[in-house]
């Protein structure tokens, strides 16, 4: 009797149960529907997404070969159109890149030579703010180098406007800190701050970190300092 009397509740609760599915289901069952089929498209979506953003920097980094390539053959007027069209593309690394590459070609001695515009290009990574720090500094290291070489006229506010760009690249941990102080160097140089020049050389040419070539250069730039320096002090006495 006992048994069967278990037996009954449990197919009591086992309807109740049922009941209480079929109720939820009928209530709910449509939205958790439309929720795992959202979940299931985005996800679907997003494979789909990445899948594409590989193919697309697949072609552009293939492109960017091309380019180079182009570059290296000496083919320039192709090489500069190809970049351009880079430099244009989302992919923000090749397009940086790209933009490095059409200010070299810029300065090049070309019939495609154009001094200005590649400062402009230099000018725009400086102040990009979504462009990595590394490419920042190093287009304020070479817009500096290039403003300098161009200066026609040892003009002192525009020494002062270049040192000022420079600054951010003599910090101790900046990627670009040697030729940054190179650059310091050169700028005192045309200042004709001698006394000042002489420490920026010397201060690389002491500095084990320095490139092998940029400490060379920067002992043989002091040497010719401290004799310019002694041939004058004789002079005065």
């Amino acid at each position: 009797m006992s048994n069967n009397f278990d037996q009954f509740i449990q197919e009591v609760e086992s309807d109740l149960r049922q009941e209480k599915f079929e109720h939820l289901w009928k209530k709910y069952g449509k939205s958790i529907s439309i929720g795992f089929a959202v979940i299931i498209g985005l996800s679907v979506a997003f494979n789909l997404w990445q899948h594409y953003q590989t193919k697309q920097r697949d072609i552009i980094s293939q492109q960017f070969v091309s380019a180079q390539t182009l570059m290296f053959n000496k083919n320039i007027g192709d090489a500069l159109s190809a970049m351009e069209g880079i430099s244009k593309t989302s992919h923000h690394t090749y397009s940086t890149l790209a933009k490095f590459n059409m200010a070299s070609i810029l300065r090049m001695e070309t019939g495609h030579k154009n001094l200005s515009k590649a400062e402009e290009i230099y000018k725009d990574l400086m102040n990009d703010s979504s462009v990595d720090n590394m490419f920042r500094e190093l287009a304020i290291v070479l817009y500096v180098s290039l403003r300098l070489d161009s200066l026609k006229n040892d003009s002192e506010d525009e020494f002062k406007k270049l040192l000022k760009s420079i600054e951010p690249c003599l910090k101790d941990a900046a990627p670009y800190r040697h030729l940054a102080l190179e650059l310091k160097g050169m700028i005192e140089l045309r200042q004709k701050n001698y006394d000042k020049a002489t420490e920026t050389f010397v201060a690389i040419a002491q500095d084990e970190k320095s490139p092998k070539d940029l400490r060379l250069r920067a002992q043989v730039i002091t040497q010719n300092l401290a004799s310019q320096l002694a041939e004058q002090s004789q002079k005065v006495s």
